[in-house]
């Protein structure tokens, strides 16, 4: 995920074109990223030590942690935690740009410090980024205002992770009282509180969801597609209910319903969450105890 996020600040910044961050993104998946690279990116080595280190590899038949360990550059302790890391999606995207020559490992951390300030991110909340944990990441971009809507808006998350795309990129939630849209799928859900959940798109942007669960495919947003579609929110609001029982809260789930081109308008907040999935974006629409109407 790190890579998305990453990569589209550096075409917006014009230092690399589309064309390359489709083929870092591409790279990456079959990438493990090399343990100088890791080191100099956690800075537990500088270039210079790692360099040292690759050229030694040349001529004796070592692994690069283990020179780095009689070099008293790193401790076991540290190689361990480094080895650990060599799967982490930061440390692969990193491994890519400078395989590729594109980025240098100095220009990384130059542009990653630029990056978090141009997005008002912390350092916690790059380190999230980084990780690829996306229960972490969820709430970099999802203010825990209801513990409901939170918990509604992560099962969701996880289950597009899970079951539709592990490589999605997801933008600041916000809130409205009208949202227009082009394609919905809805369910409402009654009993203790009242919930509203929905995807919703742009033009055939469903289809990002409606291929993957139903595993078809999908050109257009016909009725089959939205069919997936709302079976998808069907499956997930069915956890959530189970999940809630579990704490004596109960709710009964109305049928899944889809709609074309209209309006939705609510008196309370409505929090929409845009999803990126294979760059094209879906909202996630949730609101609860809210009366939400469908025009």
């Amino acid at each position: 995920m790190f890579g998305l996020y990453f990569g589209k600040y550096l075409v917006e910044i014009s230092k690399i074109s589309q064309e390359q961050y489709i083929d870092l993104i591409k790279q990456q998946k079959n990438t493990r990223a090399k343990l100088g690279v890791i080191a100099v990116a956690e800075k537990l080595l500088t270039t210079k030590q790692a360099e040292e280190i690759n050229n030694l590899q040349k001529i004796m038949d070592k692994r690069f942690g283990d020179i780095a360990i009689e070099k008293g550059y790193l401790l076991a302790e540290e190689v361990a935690h480094l080895l650990n890391l060599q799967g982490n999606p930061y440390l692969q995207f990193v491994q890519v740009c400078t395989d590729s020559n594109i980025l240098t490992l100095e220009e990384i951390v130059i542009l990653l410090e630029n990056f978090k300030a141009e997005y008002g991110l912390s350092d916690s909340d790059l380190d999230a980024l980084k990780s690829g944990d996306i229960d972490r990441i969820i709430p970099v971009f999802v203010t825990k205002n209801s513990s409901l809507c939170y918990d509604c808006i992560g099962l969701n998350i996880r289950n597009i992770v899970r079951f539709i795309n592990n490589n999605i990129m997801l933008k600041k939630a916000y809130a409205v009282k009208s949202y227009k849209y082009d394609a919905l799928s809805c369910q409402r859900m009654n009993g203790d509180h009242n919930l509203f959940v929905g995807f919703a798109g742009v033009g055939n942007n469903l289809v990002e969801i409606a291929g993957p669960f139903a595993r078809e495919n999908f050109d257009c947003m016909d009725e089959d597609a939205f069919d997936s579609v709302c079976e998808f929110i069907n499956c997930n609001n069915g956890l959530f209910a189970s999940e809630l029982s579990h704490n004596d809260i109960h709710i009964d789930m109305t049928p899944p319903l889809f709609y074309t081109n209209g309006k939705l308008a609510s008196e309370d907040d409505i929090c929409v969450v845009p999803i990126i999935i294979n760059d094209k974006q879906v909202d996630l629409l949730v609101a609860v105890d809210s009366i939400v109407d469908i025009a």
